[in-house]
């Protein structure tokens, strides 16, 4: 008499091909930390550092979707255009900011 295993044969899930999703979630995340901190108290002048890591992770993470290496586009792209959005307008904000305060105590 021949016995029957109980369970099936394990069968290991198909190996995955290692994504590089790093940059895109990376550029996401920043966005969205320079977004909460233009609301901060001080947390203003932070904005522009932590949104230019915003841009170029998204950037790098677009050139890695692009290339087939990762597979969060839309990630790195949200946290591209938030990045900028959020970036630029405070940059100028406080350029004229500090303009203006130079102008009065020249």
């Amino acid at each position: 008499m021949t016995q029957r295993a109980m369970f099936p044969p394990h069968q290991s899930p198909p190996a995955t091909p290692n994504d590089r999703d790093g940059a895109g979630t990376a550029a996401l995340v920043l966005a969205l930390a320079s977004y909460m901190l233009t609301t901060v108290n001080g947390g203003f002048f932070l904005v522009i550092p932590v949104g230019i890591a915003a841009i170029v992770c998204g950037v790098v993470g677009l050139r890695r979707a692009k290339r087939g290496e990762a597979s969060n586009a839309c990630m790195a792209r949200v946290g591209l255009v938030l990045g900028s959005v959020i970036t630029v307008p405070t940059a100028c904000f406080l350029m004229w900011l500090l303009a203006g305060l130079y102008g009065a105590y020249a």
